[in-house]
């Protein structure tokens, strides 16, 4: 085969292969244009789209303008304002410097520069079609510089053909001005489309800027914060466990003002999370991170979105360590939502019928909007032994599933009874489907043998039994692994399980973490293992069966999990398997520990799957469904 010649590609070739990395939507070239805007100081941005943008993108600014004699080289390739030095490339502080964007831009549309610069009489102009540039005329125009684009992609039709309509690219350009904007609050933004107005952000305080981000409803569940070590600050806000979503639509990331997408800083916001969202969700943040420009390489990939740390472990634990320390100060506990406009109390609790009226009940047995006397009359349940007590981890048992006898007793006489009548007090009482434990000394209704009812001072807390005490023995277990290992029972008969080849493996590559938690298991053969000791306070569980879904779900999930993050998974599921469940009867004393222990530990506001242990319901909303409001 003859050799081919090497030759050197035209400029005008070269700019639009680089056009293909750079540009590949309208939205890409709006990108490019408001960052020299924002690069050159402006204070105002207007962004004027026509047909989505392949008709035309317009940026006008009020920044610093480009001098006439200097416009030619704005539309050269590898020409830039922003880099002098070889040295500068390692301590970039602009968005642009590439020097390639104007040029790559140009060679695929119709473009038009004008400028002005403070203390000229007059603006200069320059045109492109497709690369080929003419002569520098002078022109009308303030103080700034706009750019025209018009005709994107007039003469890469395969590039054409492939864009969307017109209303979904001018989705993708309104999402980048808001996300280039999120960081500037100093500045101006207004976009328009087809003439009308489609998105103004007007200067304002910096976390104003920043809740720009979020639908309405979002700003109220917020948290902002501020973290910082001697070189890096962590500033933002990030959104209450329940505003995590399917996507990282409502998740901003910045370094030094950049919009990037960062793997390192991603997993620490969801590690900050774990254990306050359900798996696979991604909480809403937005988190500015600043540090010096030596310490971040920008010069990645030529959209600039992605960026490499010098110490990506660093940054890493900061976001994660920052994040927590927020939700760890807040009260996490979401609200129910009652339904508006029901004619009877409805509230999605857990998918329970009649929770919500008798919780209502509940609340007319302790009387009056303003008088919360005790109960005139409580329904309690006596049950029987406790079948284990754990108490090296606090747990609290589960109650034997026996026969249970429902006995009325009076409540005790610390304050007044309600003046209700004797009839409207057996209307109360028969009105509940099912008896009810109360606490006697926190006053505590459990209803279903699932859910718990307690009155607060703004209005009542209905909490999950089995999530609240999933969470506090994960919290206890964790900080008892933290001090050292679990306490082992030796099996005196060894339990042996099949396992697959991989399970196999799974054993060999995680025994160090099965022994801190007191489970010892070996290869016991080609396609088998054997628990020879499991922790004392799973001794209510078979140790093969906990062992053998250990390894199942091992085998799908946690092959490639971190050691922290394997460790919080099999924490996981020991509480969870430990824990009382839903349908388990508590004796009053039981539902008396439970409660307090959640005053003890950290995030008991959800399980460490993520499910809310609590939901919040205020005196308020609860009049509102009786239609007492403004009586």
């Amino acid at each position: 085969m003859t050799p081919k010649l090497i030759r050197r590609l035209p400029v005008g070739l070269v700019n639009r292969i680089a056009a293909g990395e750079v540009i590949e939507r309208p939205a890409s070239v709006v990108k490019e244009l408001v960052e020299n805007a924002i690069d050159a100081g402006a204070t105002r941005v207007l962004v004027e789209i026509e047909d989505g943008g392949l008709g035309l993108i317009r940026v006008v600014d009020d920044g610093c303008g480009i001098p006439a004699e200097q416009l030619p080289l704005a539309l050269a390739e590898h020409a830039t304002s922003k880099l002098e030095t070889d040295d500068d490339l390692f301590r970039i502080s602009t968005k642009g410097f590439r020097g390639e964007a104007i040029a790559s831009i140009a060679s695929v549309s119709h473009m038009r520069i004008l400028s002005r610069v403070a203390g000229e009489n007059a603006a200069h102009e320059v045109e492109s079609r497709g690369g080929e540039h003419g002569g520098v005329q002078a022109a009308g125009g303030n103080v700034g510089t706009t750019v025209e684009v018009r005709n994107l992609f007039f003469n890469t039709p395969a590039r054409r053909k492939f864009m969307k309509g017109p209303g979904t690219e001018f989705g993708h350009i309104s999402e980048m001005v808001l996300k280039l904007a999120l960081p500037h609050s100093a500045v101006e933004f207004e976009v328009k489309h087809n003439g009308r107005a489609s998105l103004r952000m007007p200067r304002t305080s910096a976390e104003g800027r920043l809740l720009e981000a979020w639908p309405e409803d979002y700003r109220e569940m917020r948290l902002a914060m501020d973290a910082r070590d001697a070189e890096v600050r962590i500033r933002g806000v990030v959104g209450l466990p329940e505003l995590a979503n399917q996507t990282t639509k409502y998740q901003y990331l910045y370094v030094n003002g950049r919009p990037v997408r960062d793997r390192f800083i991603g997993h620490a916001l969801k590690e900050a999370y774990r254990g306050l969202t359900e798996p696979g969700r991604q909480p809403a943040a937005v988190l500015l991170i600043e540090l010096p420009t030596e310490d971040v390489d920008v010069n990645v990939h030529p959209t600039k979105v992605e960026v490499r740390f010098r110490n990506s472990g660093r940054i890493h634990g900061l976001v994660m360590a920052g994040v927590r320390e927020v939700l760890l100060g807040a009260d996490l506990t979401p609200k129910a939502k009652p339904t508006e406009g029901a004619s009877d109390v409805e509230v999605v609790a857990a998918g329970r019928e009649g929770l919500m009226r008798t919780m209502a009940e509940f609340f007319r047995t302790q009387g009056e909007a303003g008088d919360k006397g005790a109960f005139g009359r409580q329904q309690l349940i006596e049950v029987g032994p406790l079948v284990r007590e754990a108490a090296e981890v606090g747990t609290l048992g589960v109650a034997q599933r026996t026969e249970v006898q429902a006995i009325v007793k009076p409540a005790p006489a610390t304050e007044a009874p309600h003046p209700l009548t004797v009839s409207a007090a057996r209307s109360v009482e028969s009105s509940v489907a099912e008896p009810a434990v109360v606490g006697p000394a926190l006053g505590a209704l459990q209803l279903h043998n699932t859910y718990l009812v307690v009155q607060t001072a703004e209005g009542m807390q209905i909490i999950d039994q089995h999530a609240l005490h999933e969470r506090i023995l994960f919290e206890e277990l964790f900080a008892r692994v933290t001090r050292g290992t679990l306490e082992s029972q030796r099996m005196l008969i060894p339990a042996t399980i099949s396992a697959s080849e991989r399970q196999v493996d799974l054993v060999e590559q995680i025994r160090p973490l099965l022994e801190r938690l007191g489970i010892e298991v070996a290869a016991y053969g080609p396609r088998q293992v054997a628990v020879t000791g499991f922790p004392s306070f799973l001794g209510r569980l078979d140790p093969a069966e906990f062992v053998s879904a250990l390894l199942e779900r091992g085998e799908q999930e946690i092959l490639d999990l971190s050691e922290e993050e394997l460790l919080h998974d099999v924490l996981d599921m020991m509480a969870c398997k430990a824990a009382v469940k839903a349908g388990d009867p508590l004796t009053p004393q039981q539902i008396d520990a439970l409660l307090a222990k959640r005053h003890l530990v950290d995030r008991t506001s959800n399980c460490p799957h993520g499910r809310p242990t609590t939901l919040k319901l205020s005196l308020k909303d609860l009049e509102k469904q009786f239609k007492r409001s403004g009586f």
